[in-house]
């Protein structure tokens, strides 16, 4: 019983605390931090784990944004590496483990661009702005684990695809319309080069990440990814995205299942699964 009481005094101070109620320290990143509790000091997330998490964060003056108790599921992240430098939201993570809690400070366009990639600022937030984030270290997720969770809760239909699929275009305040097929086409940078079109040799840059935010694959790193547009080489989805972009161009592609692998799945990629593709065309030949 003294166990339940303490875990929801630590709820309600997550819950109730804010920029002025706190008194952060600051990270060797430039991280604003408090550690609300912490459970083990020698069992620190890594870059690759699995988690499942509380997230919420808000405005300083406490409009919030996103809350991840919300959602229909458990929410799901891939501790990835710091998105930008000068404090940012995985470098706290990486200073937590299972059951553990804290709040952060960070700056709101960086935070929301590169951690959370919102396509759009919401409504309100400018470039000054900062944010409160909360976060709980529920536990740490096998990757059998996680496929069960994700084939079970989410994977059954295309209507619980698309139903989720709305659900990460609310959070993430992406406005842009889909296009006939269902692809919907986010520009990040407008490219000024060369038109991509069939039959033209390409050459991008990109990363694959699941709309739960795990990374698939990337080829940053190591070398760009070449292909001839219109061959049929590539998924659908993918296809109809670069064809839309010029050199030096960057774009989110989001792409429903049925313009990627359907029903059926691919490898690691389960039935009824939206891809999400951060791209960049380096060249048209």
């Amino acid at each position: 019983m003294k166990y339940l009481v303490f875990v929801f005094t630590i709820l309600v101070l997550i819950i109730s605390c804010g920029r002025n109620e706190l008194k952060f320290q600051k990270h060797k990143s430039g991280l604003e931090y408090n550690i609300i509790e912490k459970i083990n000091e020698d069992s620190l997330l890594k870059v690759g784990d699995l988690v499942s998490l509380h997230l919420s964060y808000e405005t300083e003056d406490g409009k919030e944004i996103f809350n991840s108790k919300n959602s229909e599921r458990k929410y799901l992240r891939t501790i990835a590496k710091p998105a930008h430098i000068g404090g940012s939201f995985e470098d706290g993570m990486l200073m937590l483990g299972a059951g553990d809690s804290a709040v952060f400070r960070v700056h709101a366009e960086s935070f929301l661009r590169f951690s959370e990639m919102f396509a759009n600022l919401p409504e309100g937030i400018t470039y000054e702005d900062y944010l409160i984030v909360k976060v709980r270290v529920l536990e740490k997720i096998t990757k059998e684990d996680y496929s069960k969770i994700l084939a079970e809760k989410y994977h059954q239909s295309e209507e619980a695809e698309m139903r989720f699929l709305q659900k990460y275009l609310d959070n993430f305040n992406i406005t842009e319309e889909p296009e006939e097929s269902g692809l919907i086409y986010v520009e990040r940078v407008k490219g000024k080069g060369k038109q991509a079109v069939e039959g033209s040799f390409i050459t991008v840059h990109y990363s694959l990440m699941l709309i739960d935010g795990d990374l698939v694959e990337t080829t940053l790193g190591r070398e760009p990814f070449r292909f001839q547009l219109g061959n049929k080489n590539v998924i659908q989805g993918w296809e109809e995205g670069v064809a839309m972009m010029r050199e030096g161009g960057q774009a989110t592609l989001i792409i429903p299942s049925k313009l990627a692998y359907g029903k059926e799945g691919k490898g690691n990629i389960l039935p009824y699964t939206t891809l999400i593709f951060e791209v960049e065309l380096l060249k048209v030949e």
